[in-house]
Protein backbone atom coordinates (compact mmCIF):
# COMPACT_ATOMS: atom_id res chain seq x y z
CA UNK A 1 0.00 0.00 0.00
CA UNK A 2 1.50 3.48 -0.70
CA UNK A 3 1.25 5.69 1.72
CA UNK A 4 1.70 9.29 2.08
CA UNK A 5 2.36 11.79 5.09
CA UNK A 6 1.32 15.38 4.43
CA UNK A 7 4.08 17.11 6.84
CA UNK A 8 4.06 21.48 6.50
CA UNK A 9 7.53 21.67 6.88
CA UNK A 10 10.08 19.19 6.92
CA UNK A 11 11.32 20.78 10.67
CA UNK A 12 12.01 18.68 13.67
CA UNK A 13 8.86 18.87 16.01
CA UNK A 14 6.36 16.32 17.08
CA UNK A 15 4.65 15.76 13.91
CA UNK A 16 7.46 15.22 11.84
CA UNK A 17 9.19 12.69 14.52
CA UNK A 18 5.49 10.72 14.71
CA UNK A 19 5.80 10.45 10.82
CA UNK A 20 8.96 8.90 11.36
CA UNK A 21 8.60 6.51 13.98
CA UNK A 22 4.79 5.78 12.60
CA UNK A 23 6.21 5.78 8.65
CA UNK A 24 9.34 3.44 9.41
CA UNK A 25 6.84 0.93 11.14
CA UNK A 26 4.59 0.64 8.27
CA UNK A 27 7.70 0.54 5.93
CA UNK A 28 9.25 -2.29 7.76
CA UNK A 29 5.82 -3.99 7.23
CA UNK A 30 6.08 -3.84 3.70
CA UNK A 31 4.30 -0.37 2.57
CA UNK A 32 5.64 2.65 0.49
CA UNK A 33 5.78 5.25 2.10
CA UNK A 34 6.16 8.61 1.24
CA UNK A 35 6.44 12.45 3.12
CA UNK A 36 5.21 15.82 1.46
CA UNK A 37 5.92 19.17 2.59
CA UNK A 38 8.07 22.26 2.68
CA UNK A 39 11.70 22.97 3.08
CA UNK A 40 12.21 24.81 6.73
CA UNK A 41 15.69 24.44 7.10
CA UNK A 42 17.53 21.31 9.17
CA UNK A 43 14.77 18.47 9.63
CA UNK A 44 14.48 14.80 9.69
CA UNK A 45 15.00 14.59 5.77
CA UNK A 46 18.30 12.44 6.42
CA UNK A 47 16.16 9.43 8.97
CA UNK A 48 13.30 9.57 6.36
CA UNK A 49 15.61 8.55 3.41
CA UNK A 50 17.39 6.28 5.44
CA UNK A 51 14.24 4.35 6.33
CA UNK A 52 13.20 3.97 2.49
CA UNK A 53 11.12 6.75 2.54
CA UNK A 54 10.56 8.99 -0.52
CA UNK A 55 10.90 12.30 -0.05
CA UNK A 56 8.73 14.95 -1.62
CA UNK A 57 9.83 18.85 -0.68
CA UNK A 58 10.96 22.40 -2.11
CA UNK A 59 10.83 25.95 -0.72
CA UNK A 60 7.35 27.17 -0.71
CA UNK A 61 5.66 30.05 0.32
CA UNK A 62 2.40 28.33 0.32
CA UNK A 63 1.13 24.67 1.97
CA UNK A 64 0.47 23.63 -1.46
CA UNK A 65 2.07 24.23 -4.85
CA UNK A 66 1.92 22.59 -8.78
CA UNK A 67 4.97 20.81 -7.68
CA UNK A 68 3.55 18.95 -5.16
CA UNK A 69 0.12 18.43 -6.79
CA UNK A 70 2.26 16.33 -9.85
CA UNK A 71 4.48 14.74 -7.49
CA UNK A 72 1.55 13.25 -5.49
CA UNK A 73 -0.57 12.38 -8.21
CA UNK A 74 2.78 10.51 -9.71
CA UNK A 75 2.61 8.77 -6.64
CA UNK A 76 -0.56 7.98 -6.52
CA UNK A 77 -1.47 7.33 -2.98
CA UNK A 78 -3.68 4.73 -1.60
CA UNK A 79 -3.40 6.53 1.58
CA UNK A 80 -2.79 9.92 3.09
CA UNK A 81 -1.82 10.58 6.15
CA UNK A 82 -2.00 13.92 8.40
CA UNK A 83 -2.40 15.93 11.03
CA UNK A 84 -5.55 18.27 12.06
CA UNK A 85 -3.36 21.50 12.27
CA UNK A 86 -1.03 22.70 9.38
CA UNK A 87 -1.15 20.06 6.70
CA UNK A 88 -4.39 19.38 7.06
CA UNK A 89 -5.02 21.74 4.13
CA UNK A 90 -2.42 20.63 2.26
CA UNK A 91 -4.32 16.79 2.70
CA UNK A 92 -7.28 18.07 1.46
CA UNK A 93 -5.88 19.59 -1.63
CA UNK A 94 -3.54 16.21 -2.76
CA UNK A 95 -6.76 14.83 -1.57
CA UNK A 96 -8.99 16.58 -4.79
CA UNK A 97 -6.50 15.27 -6.61
CA UNK A 98 -5.68 12.18 -5.77
CA UNK A 99 -9.24 11.09 -4.90
CA UNK A 100 -7.63 9.14 -1.91
CA UNK A 101 -8.80 8.78 1.86
CA UNK A 102 -7.17 10.61 4.59
CA UNK A 103 -6.43 9.48 7.74
CA UNK A 104 -6.34 12.44 10.14
CA UNK A 105 -4.10 12.11 13.52
CA UNK A 106 -4.65 13.98 16.60
CA UNK A 107 -1.47 14.78 18.20
CA UNK A 108 -2.84 17.37 20.16
CA UNK A 109 -6.53 18.02 21.82
CA UNK A 110 -9.28 18.40 19.40
CA UNK A 111 -10.10 21.89 20.59
CA UNK A 112 -7.03 23.80 19.38
CA UNK A 113 -8.42 22.80 15.68
CA UNK A 114 -10.17 26.07 15.54
CA UNK A 115 -9.11 27.64 12.21
CA UNK A 116 -10.91 27.88 9.18
CA UNK A 117 -9.56 25.07 6.39
CA UNK A 118 -9.12 22.60 9.90
CA UNK A 119 -11.25 23.67 12.13
CA UNK A 120 -13.90 20.77 13.10
CA UNK A 121 -16.35 20.81 10.42
CA UNK A 122 -13.65 20.75 8.10
CA UNK A 123 -11.62 17.79 9.63
CA UNK A 124 -15.14 15.74 9.75
CA UNK A 125 -15.68 16.94 5.94
CA UNK A 126 -12.48 15.57 4.55
CA UNK A 127 -11.29 12.74 6.87
CA UNK A 128 -12.45 9.24 5.91
CA UNK A 129 -10.55 7.74 9.83
CA UNK A 130 -9.71 9.97 12.91
CA UNK A 131 -7.24 8.27 14.80
CA UNK A 132 -5.06 9.01 18.10
CA UNK A 133 -2.91 7.44 20.96
CA UNK A 134 -4.06 9.36 23.52
CA UNK A 135 -6.81 8.03 25.71
CA UNK A 136 -8.21 11.69 26.49
CA UNK A 137 -7.93 12.74 22.96
CA UNK A 138 -9.25 9.49 22.09
CA UNK A 139 -12.31 10.14 23.82
CA UNK A 140 -13.16 13.51 22.37
CA UNK A 141 -12.77 12.31 18.83
CA UNK A 142 -15.77 9.92 20.22
CA UNK A 143 -17.81 12.82 21.89
CA UNK A 144 -17.83 14.37 18.24
CA UNK A 145 -20.18 12.17 17.30
CA UNK A 146 -19.26 12.60 13.78
CA UNK A 147 -20.07 9.75 11.64
CA UNK A 148 -15.86 9.51 11.10
CA UNK A 149 -14.79 6.41 12.17
CA UNK A 150 -12.49 6.45 15.08
CA UNK A 151 -9.57 4.21 15.84
CA UNK A 152 -7.05 4.03 18.17
CA UNK A 153 -3.64 3.64 16.61
CA UNK A 154 -0.33 3.99 18.71
CA UNK A 155 2.98 5.67 17.83
CA UNK A 156 5.60 2.70 18.11
CA UNK A 157 8.77 2.58 20.71
CA UNK A 158 10.16 -0.10 19.34
CA UNK A 159 11.48 0.61 15.78
CA UNK A 160 14.52 2.56 17.38
CA UNK A 161 14.94 3.02 21.20
CA UNK A 162 14.90 -0.49 23.17
CA UNK A 163 15.78 -1.06 26.79
CA UNK A 164 19.91 -0.43 27.27
CA UNK A 165 21.35 -1.43 30.47
CA UNK A 166 22.35 1.74 33.19
CA UNK A 167 25.42 3.57 32.84
CA UNK A 168 27.44 4.13 35.69
CA UNK A 169 26.68 7.22 38.55
CA UNK A 170 30.07 8.39 37.91
CA UNK A 171 29.83 11.81 36.22
CA UNK A 172 26.00 11.92 36.72
CA UNK A 173 24.16 12.76 33.78
CA UNK A 174 21.22 14.75 34.01
CA UNK A 175 19.90 14.91 30.11
CA UNK A 176 17.41 17.89 29.59
CA UNK A 177 15.36 16.42 26.15
CA UNK A 178 13.31 17.90 24.07
CA UNK A 179 12.15 21.65 22.20
CA UNK A 180 13.50 24.60 24.18
CA UNK A 181 9.73 26.16 23.97
CA UNK A 182 8.69 28.30 26.86
CA UNK A 183 5.60 26.04 27.48
CA UNK A 184 8.56 23.25 28.12
CA UNK A 185 11.34 25.02 29.93
CA UNK A 186 10.14 26.19 33.79
CA UNK A 187 11.43 23.51 34.96
CA UNK A 188 14.60 23.47 33.33
CA UNK A 189 15.21 26.99 34.39
CA UNK A 190 14.27 26.56 37.98
CA UNK A 191 17.06 23.62 37.98
CA UNK A 192 19.71 25.60 36.79
CA UNK A 193 19.05 28.52 38.77
CA UNK A 194 19.19 26.18 42.26
CA UNK A 195 22.36 24.59 40.48
CA UNK A 196 24.20 24.71 43.60
CA UNK A 197 22.02 22.67 45.43
CA UNK A 198 22.74 20.24 42.90
CA UNK A 199 26.52 20.60 43.49
CA UNK A 200 26.21 19.71 47.03
CA UNK A 201 24.37 16.92 46.44
CA UNK A 202 25.89 15.43 43.55
CA UNK A 203 29.52 16.89 43.09
CA UNK A 204 30.41 15.20 39.71
CA UNK A 205 26.89 15.80 38.09
CA UNK A 206 26.50 17.41 34.30
CA UNK A 207 23.57 19.12 32.83
CA UNK A 208 23.30 17.47 28.97
CA UNK A 209 20.32 19.99 27.36
CA UNK A 210 19.46 18.32 23.70
CA UNK A 211 16.80 20.40 21.84
CA UNK A 212 16.39 23.62 19.42
CA UNK A 213 15.03 26.20 20.85
CA UNK A 214 15.46 29.99 18.59
CA UNK A 215 16.49 32.83 20.82
CA UNK A 216 16.01 30.24 24.13
CA UNK A 217 19.04 28.39 23.02
CA UNK A 218 20.75 31.22 22.27
CA UNK A 219 19.77 32.64 26.04
CA UNK A 220 20.94 29.17 27.71
CA UNK A 221 24.17 29.27 25.95
CA UNK A 222 24.97 32.36 28.22
CA UNK A 223 23.47 31.17 30.67
CA UNK A 224 25.57 27.77 30.79
CA UNK A 225 28.69 30.22 30.34
CA UNK A 226 27.86 32.06 33.42
CA UNK A 227 27.56 28.65 35.47
CA UNK A 228 30.23 27.00 34.51
CA UNK A 229 32.59 29.90 34.77
CA UNK A 230 30.68 29.74 38.79
CA UNK A 231 31.36 26.64 39.28
CA UNK A 232 34.87 26.44 37.60
CA UNK A 233 34.12 23.31 35.22
CA UNK A 234 32.07 22.28 32.34
CA UNK A 235 29.31 21.29 33.92
CA UNK A 236 26.29 22.50 31.86
CA UNK A 237 26.48 21.55 27.96
CA UNK A 238 24.04 22.77 25.27
CA UNK A 239 23.98 19.73 22.52
CA UNK A 240 21.37 21.88 20.54
CA UNK A 241 18.71 20.46 17.90
CA UNK A 242 19.52 16.22 17.36
CA UNK A 243 17.98 14.62 14.58
CA UNK A 244 19.09 11.48 16.43
CA UNK A 245 18.80 11.42 20.07
CA UNK A 246 19.45 7.90 21.09
CA UNK A 247 23.05 8.13 22.59
CA UNK A 248 22.60 10.93 24.41
CA UNK A 249 19.24 8.85 26.16
CA UNK A 250 21.84 5.91 26.62
CA UNK A 251 24.39 7.77 28.67
CA UNK A 252 21.74 9.71 30.64
CA UNK A 253 21.35 8.66 34.41
CA UNK A 254 17.94 11.03 34.62
CA UNK A 255 15.85 12.27 31.67
CA UNK A 256 14.15 15.56 32.10
CA UNK A 257 10.99 15.31 29.63
CA UNK A 258 7.57 15.36 28.66
CA UNK A 259 5.50 13.60 25.89
CA UNK A 260 7.29 11.66 23.34
CA UNK A 261 10.52 12.56 24.99
CA UNK A 262 9.48 11.31 27.95
CA UNK A 263 8.10 7.97 26.39
CA UNK A 264 11.34 6.85 24.68
CA UNK A 265 13.87 7.42 27.34
CA UNK A 266 11.33 5.47 29.95
CA UNK A 267 10.86 2.52 27.61
CA UNK A 268 14.94 2.51 27.04
CA UNK A 269 14.69 2.00 30.88
CA UNK A 270 16.35 5.32 32.29
CA UNK A 271 14.22 6.72 34.98
CA UNK A 272 12.60 9.81 34.17
CA UNK A 273 11.03 13.01 35.85
CA UNK A 274 8.35 14.07 33.70
CA UNK A 275 8.25 18.38 33.83
CA UNK A 276 7.18 20.32 31.15
CA UNK A 277 4.90 24.25 31.93
CA UNK A 278 4.06 21.93 35.20
CA UNK A 279 5.64 19.41 37.19
CA UNK A 280 3.85 15.83 37.55
CA UNK A 281 7.26 14.06 39.38
CA UNK A 282 8.89 11.09 38.57
CA UNK A 283 7.46 8.15 36.26
CA UNK A 284 6.73 5.03 38.74
CA UNK A 285 4.69 1.88 37.84
CA UNK A 286 2.06 2.91 40.09
CA UNK A 287 1.74 6.28 38.39
CA UNK A 288 2.89 4.85 34.69
CA UNK A 289 -1.37 4.80 34.39
CA UNK A 290 -1.70 8.65 35.22
CA UNK A 291 1.80 9.83 33.62
CA UNK A 292 0.38 8.56 30.28
CA UNK A 293 -2.79 10.14 30.52
CA UNK A 294 -1.39 13.34 30.79
CA UNK A 295 1.28 12.46 28.48
CA UNK A 296 4.34 13.00 30.77
CA UNK A 297 3.12 16.38 31.81
CA UNK A 298 2.43 17.90 28.50
CA UNK A 299 -1.26 17.86 28.87
CA UNK A 300 -1.25 19.25 32.97
CA UNK A 301 1.20 19.05 36.04
CA UNK A 302 1.28 21.27 39.23
CA UNK A 303 2.90 24.78 38.95
CA UNK A 304 5.43 24.25 41.52
CA UNK A 305 9.16 22.73 40.89
CA UNK A 306 9.83 22.04 44.51
CA UNK A 307 10.13 18.46 44.52
CA UNK A 308 12.34 18.32 41.15
CA UNK A 309 15.83 18.62 42.78
CA UNK A 310 14.74 16.41 45.34
CA UNK A 311 13.08 13.70 43.26
CA UNK A 312 16.45 13.80 41.26
CA UNK A 313 18.31 13.39 44.21
CA UNK A 314 15.97 10.21 45.64
CA UNK A 315 16.70 8.74 42.05
CA UNK A 316 21.07 9.49 42.63
CA UNK A 317 20.70 7.90 46.39
CA UNK A 318 19.01 4.79 44.88
CA UNK A 319 20.70 4.52 42.00
CA UNK A 320 21.75 0.73 42.43
CA UNK A 321 18.81 -0.23 44.56
CA UNK A 322 17.34 -3.42 42.76
CA UNK A 323 13.45 -2.30 43.71
CA UNK A 324 14.65 1.09 41.67
CA UNK A 325 15.67 -0.70 38.95
CA UNK A 326 13.37 -3.65 39.08
CA UNK A 327 10.77 -0.81 38.83
CA UNK A 328 12.65 0.97 35.66
CA UNK A 329 12.28 -2.88 33.56
CA UNK A 330 8.37 -2.81 34.65
CA UNK A 331 7.81 0.50 33.35
CA UNK A 332 9.76 -0.32 29.89
CA UNK A 333 8.11 -4.08 29.43
CA UNK A 334 4.42 -1.85 30.17
CA UNK A 335 5.36 0.72 27.24
CA UNK A 336 6.90 -1.78 24.60
CA UNK A 337 3.67 -3.91 25.05
CA UNK A 338 1.59 -1.10 24.52
CA UNK A 339 3.51 1.34 22.31
CA UNK A 340 4.69 -1.40 19.83
CA UNK A 341 5.18 -1.51 15.76
CA UNK A 342 2.96 -4.59 16.07
CA UNK A 343 0.09 -2.52 18.22
CA UNK A 344 0.25 0.42 14.97
CA UNK A 345 -0.05 -2.12 12.02
CA UNK A 346 -2.86 -3.47 14.35
CA UNK A 347 -4.83 -0.21 14.26
CA UNK A 348 -3.65 0.78 10.99
CA UNK A 349 -5.21 -2.39 9.65
CA UNK A 350 -8.71 -2.00 11.66
CA UNK A 351 -8.73 1.72 9.84
CA UNK A 352 -8.27 -0.02 6.80
CA UNK A 353 -10.88 -2.29 7.45
CA UNK A 354 -13.20 0.95 8.84
CA UNK A 355 -12.48 2.30 5.57
CA UNK A 356 -13.09 -0.34 3.53
CA UNK A 357 -9.77 -0.71 1.11
CA UNK A 358 -8.17 -3.18 -0.19
CA UNK A 359 -4.83 -4.13 0.80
Amino acid sequence: MRILFCSDALTIDGVTSYILNTGAALKRAGHEVAVLGRWAGKGFQQRYRQEGFTIITCPSISVGNMYFDMRAKYFRPDIIMTDPRRSFPLATRIKAITHSPVITYFLDPVEKTDRYGRDIASLVKYSDAFTTFEPDILSELYGLNSGVPVVKMVRPLDVFFSPSELPKREDFNILCFGRLSRYKTPGLFHMLDNIGLIQEHIPGFVINIVGGGGWRLFKLKLLARKLNASLGRQCVKITGTQIDPRKYIESANVVLASATSAMESAYSLRPVVAVCSGYFGRVKSENLNEAVKCYFSERYGKNDFAELLPEIFKIYDSYYDESFRDDLRQISRRLGDELSARETLRGFNEIISAIHITQ
